[in-house]
């Protein structure tokens, strides 16, 4: 009884949206997890890939479309994630943090993780939220010194901890997979001099072209957050389309220097998932989970011009902030 209700607030959401889609953001999810979730949104969506995006915003179809989007770039995504895609012929985009795949070290919220789990209990300072309002530096610092502290030695051996290769990157874009880039070191670039911040998303996105040997289009924000002057910076650096967490549906108005993303996880029940996309119809009913809350709902839209296939290009005017600082 329960999931029909839940269908159909989610049949509601769906029919009052008129077109329009949803981009979902992953992270780590294991075969059964990834089958489960192309079951279910494959009932409500159509999947596009990104390079259909912009005309699926500027001719809406009767059902909704579903862009899947993974960030990370662990190797599950290449090893659990992309065969399952592939079966079915779904598209999707893997968004890799670049410094990892270079050196092969795991990310720094997955050594926090382990170093909570060996130990039972997180040390202070270590609390998520705190460690995400330091800069990386700092950050880093705490958390070598926590490491050492200890004695953990990280496990970098499973997939949905470890990186996964470059050639492992280049072999999901010959399979028609889009790659993008997600920062150096997922640091959180709001917390970060304007300097580190910009640097981040422009050798990211260089690196990506680098090692794919073709331009890198797209950026994802580390943890969601950002402000107008990054996202500008990244589209002067190539990127087409710069993707957020704030979790809402895309209509046809929307900037493509903004793409908002539900996230969705892999221990998500079929209702979950639906009751989540449900929600995101209306924005605001959902936090931001890049710790700004539900501000993304009351910022003011500036008149801005169309490309010939009648998309919102970027904005000319006075940069100020798009998200808090991750507080």
């Amino acid at each position: 009884m329960f999931r029909l209700v839940i269908s159909s607030l989610l049949a509601l959401a769906r029919g009052s949206r008129r077109g329009g889609g949803v981009i979902i953001n992953g992270h780590t999810l294991t075969r059964r997890q990834t089958r489960l979730q192309l079951d279910v949104l494959g009932r409500w969506f159509d999947f596009v890939s990104l390079a259909e995006l912009p005309q699926c915003l500027a001719r809406p179809a009767k059902r909704p479309f579903c862009l899947l989007t993974f960030d990370d770039g662990k190797r599950s995504n290449f090893t659990e994630i992309a065969p399952e895609l592939e079966a079915r012929r779904v598209p999707a985009v893997f968004y890799v943090t670049t410094e990892p795949l270079s050196n092969g070290t795991g990310l720094w919220f997955d050594r926090r993780e382990q170093l909570v789990r060996q130990l039972g209990y997180c040390p202070d300072g270590l609390e998520l939220p705190t460690l995400k309002q330091l800069p990386f530096d700092l950050l880093l610092a705490r958390l070598d010194s926590a490491c050492a502290h200890y004695g953990l030695k990280p496990d970098s051996e499973p997939d949905d901890l470890r990186p996964m290769s470059w050639d492992e990157a280049r072999d999901l874009a010959r399979r028609g997979f889009a790659i993008g880039a997600h920062g150096l070191t997922h640091a959180i670039l709001t917390n970060e001099t304007q300097a580190r911040a910009l640097a981040e998303i422009g050798a990211s996105l260089a690196m990506v072209s680098s090692e794919l040997g073709a331009p890198c289009r797209t950026f994802a924000f580390p943890n969601g957050n950002y402000t107008e002057e990054l996202a500008q910076h990244a589209t002067r650096c190539g990127a087409t389309t710069v993707m957020t967490t704030e979790p809402m549906w895309l209509e046809r108005d929307v900037a493509l220097w903004r793409l908002p993303r539900i996230q969705i996880f892999g221990e998500f029940s079929p209702a979950r998932i639906e009751l989540k996309l449900a929600l995101a119809a209306q924005p605001g009913v959902l936090a931001n989970p890049d710790g700004s809350g539900r501000t993304y709902r009351s910022r003011s839209r500036p008149r801005v011009g169309r490309d010939r296939a009648g998309v919102k290009l970027a904005p000319e005017r006075k940069n100020r902030p798009l998200s808090n600082y991750a507080k």
